[in-house]
């Protein structure tokens, strides 16, 4: 059975550096790109640092993120979700105008 990886929106995620340091993030986005699924973190304690994780199901289906480091993929990932938010900050201002009407 397959992951429901839009469950994980907005949940905060812990990763481990290899020196065993924990790192929180919360997950913004979850994006396709290349056939898989990438997701966009933004770290709790950093306001404004973004990191791309590719997903894939781990033991007993648990997703395991894994830092993308291919730099055209974290630049098509963030720009697809740079997109999304612009379409949703539109969207929203769209429906704020149109129920002021």
């Amino acid at each position: 059975m397959a992951m429901d990886y839009q469950a994980l929106l907005g949940r905060q995620v812990e990763l481990s550096a290899p020196d065993g340091k924990i790192f929180r993030f919360q997950v913004a986005a979850l994006l396709p790109y290349a056939g898989a699924t990438y997701a966009v973190l933004a770290h709790e304690e950093d306001d404004g640092q973004l990191l791309v994780t590719h997903i894939e199901a781990g033991a007993e289906n648990a997703p395991v993120f894994i830092v993308a480091v291919e730099e055209d993929i974290i630049s098509a990932v963030l720009e697809k979700w740079t997109a999304q938010r612009v379409a949703q900050a539109l969207a929203q201002e769209e429906d704020e105008t149109t129920a002021g009407s």
